[in-house]
């Protein structure tokens, strides 16, 4: 299935990735790295993918590495809490609710290699987990080893 974008996508100049095809979804990646660092453009990701329905962090696609990988530029966390509760999944309403945004230092990915992807996910995933109230971190699940399990039991 192909993924189009929408008008609303198109006018803010959002790009889709359509994970449905890994070969799009590449070259997809690349021509973003490519136009971040041609035009000097910052990129917003959620590197999840999708939504939880809890507001709980969710596994990190590796696409974020791919970009740093190619671009060589820095990755700001931004760390948004309570928009689960302002805008659910699956719904078109969104309600008052307070959020908040920390911005987090940025991590340098200047020398990043592309046999470490798995580590820098993680890497990075801790860091949101480590800046998150406790209601929106990951659960564990179980047979989880003890590496990939968060503070919330």
């Amino acid at each position: 299935m192909e993924v189009y974008p929408s008008q609303l996508d198109v006018l803010a100049n959002h790009l889709r990735i359509d994970r449905s095809n890994p070969t799009a979804a590449i070259e997809s990646m690349k021509e973003a790295a490519r136009a971040i660092v041609k035009n000097n453009l910052s990129l917003i990701i959620f590197p999840e993918g999708t939504r939880s329905k809890n507001g709980r962090l969710l596994p990190f696609k590796k696409g974020f590495v791919h970009l740093a990988l190619q671009s060589r530029l820095p990755i700001i966390p931004i760390v948004l809490t309570g928009t689960h509760l302002a805008w659910r999944k699956d719904s078109l309403h969104v309600r008052p609710a307070p959020l908040a945004i920390k911005y987090l230092p940025p991590i340098k990915t200047d020398d990043w290699t592309a046999d470490k992807i798995e580590d820098y996910v993680k890497m990075v995933h801790d860091v949101y987990v480590n800046n998150l109230p406790e209601s929106q971190m990951p659960l564990v699940l179980e047979g989880e080893g003890s590496e990939n399990k968060s503070r919330h039991k």
